[in-house]
């Protein structure tokens, strides 16, 4: 793989998720506009951006020479893979190494607001594309923002809510999560260690 120096060098950023939670691969589906496959619970998958699109055209070269035939979905000077391949994986990561780019998370604010009746419980179902909500439910609006993305965040709290407590997802940094105040601060906390 002699391109593999050359090519790190055209990278700008590299989100990496090594098996995505079904709080993933749900929202990213939900956004299944965004993409022409769908996001598989437990694939691993990948976003990663290049300085122009040349050196993009480059490695996609070098991965279908390699042996990569997973999913990939091109934007502008990004690229979107999954697959559960293992070889695969090993060919992606020989290129991009993702752990040059650890998650971090940045300008977190959490509000509360409480659902006042039903017709902002209805407003709030309308608007949002997770969980439902009900007449006087406790809602913790978080605004924050992650790079190199925000959905290895939300994959790294599988392990801490309920797919059940999201009841909406932006991966453009902000989520609403239904929460009491112990879970919440369990949430804060989990969030600013990535900071």
């Amino acid at each position: 793989m002699p391109a593999t120096k050359h090519i790190d060098k055209t990278i700008t950023s590299i989100s990496y998720i090594p098996g995505l939670s079904a709080h993933a691969a749900t929202f990213m589906a939900s956004r299944s506009r965004e993409r022409e496959f769908l996001p598989s619970h437990g694939a691993h998958w990948w976003y990663i951006s290049f300085k122009n699109p040349v050196a993009l055209e480059k490695f996609i070269a070098e991965l279908y020479q390699h042996g990569f035939y997973g999913d990939i979905q091109i934007r502008g000077n990004d690229v979107e893979l999954q697959t559960r391949n293992a070889s695969e994986v090993e060919v992606v990561n020989a290129y991009c190494h993702p752990e040059a780019f650890p998650l971090m998370v940045s300008q977190l604010s959490a509000d509360v607001i409480y659902v006042a009746n039903d017709s902002h419980a209805l407003i709030c179902n309308q608007n949002h594309n997770g969980a439902l909500s009900y007449t006087g439910e406790r809602l913790t609006h978080f605004q924050f923002k992650a790079s190199p993305s925000s959905w290895a965040l939300l994959n790294s709290l599988a392990n801490i809510i309920s797919i059940h407590d999201i009841v909406h997802f932006d991966p453009e940094g902000y989520m609403i999560l239904k929460l009491e105040e112990q879970a919440e601060e369990k949430v804060i906390k989990h969030l600013e260690a990535f900071a």
